[in-house]
């Protein structure tokens, strides 16, 4: 069923993620996983957006926490929701399990979620929705002017254009980001979609 395509999402990546990451660290008696040898990179948007890679997964009792390795700073603690880029962590626990799971259920989200919101505009009959009274967040890095961008705050507008979905992200100066939903955080994004096309959910 459609309407529940997005809690499924968050059940069927994140969270079986988190117990894949516990799982490993039960079968080596540990409380921390050193990844740094896999190399992979990510933004840490904690730390003026620079790409060091994933170093550590340690469990604590905030649960599973993603560690990465700057050599600027102490390193930067994140959730498993709050890694960027998505693909990041789909390809890192894809390696750790040798398997192809991750990557496949990430690329099926971002290709479904972009056909039934342009399904809903389409039905809306509106190239564009303004949905900023929703107070909905989105992280976002984007590429859409030509050089990277950082997307954090509320989404002001979605848009159909040249039949793909973008939203309009509102910094806290104002400043307004446009990014393709596939540059947003996949959780956000859940999130974010979840509400708007499917408020009975919630």
């Amino acid at each position: 069923m459609k309407e529940n395509f997005f809690n499924d999402f968050i059940t069927n990546f994140y969270e079986k993620i988190e117990i894949e990451f516990e799982t490993l660290m039960k079968k080596e008696k540990t409380k921390k996983l050193s990844v740094a040898n896999l190399e992979i990179d990510v933004i840490d948007y904690l730390d003026d957006s620079k790409t060091p890679i994933i170093e550590t997964i340690k469990e604590n009792e905030n649960g599973v926490e993603i560690f990465l390795k700057n050599k600027e700073q102490a390193p930067s603690a994140y959730s498993i929701e709050e890694i960027y880029h998505p693909f990041s962590l789909a390809v890192l626990v894809d390696k750790l399990i040798k398997k192809n799971k991750y990557v496949n259920i990430l690329e099926n989200f971002y290709i479904e979620s972009e056909e039934l919101a342009k399904d809903f505009l389409k039905k809306e009959d509106t190239s564009s929705l303004n949905i900023e009274s929703e107070g909905l967040e989105v992280l976002a890095i984007s590429k859409a002017t030509g050089i990277y961008k950082l997307g954090e705050g509320i989404v002001t507008e979605i848009l159909l254009l040249n039949d793909r979905v973008f939203l309009n992200i509102k910094n806290d100066d104002n400043e307004i980001v446009m990014a393709h939903i596939v540059e947003c955080n996949a959780a956000d994004l859940a999130m974010l979609l979840n509400n708007i096309l499917f408020p009975e959910n919630n």
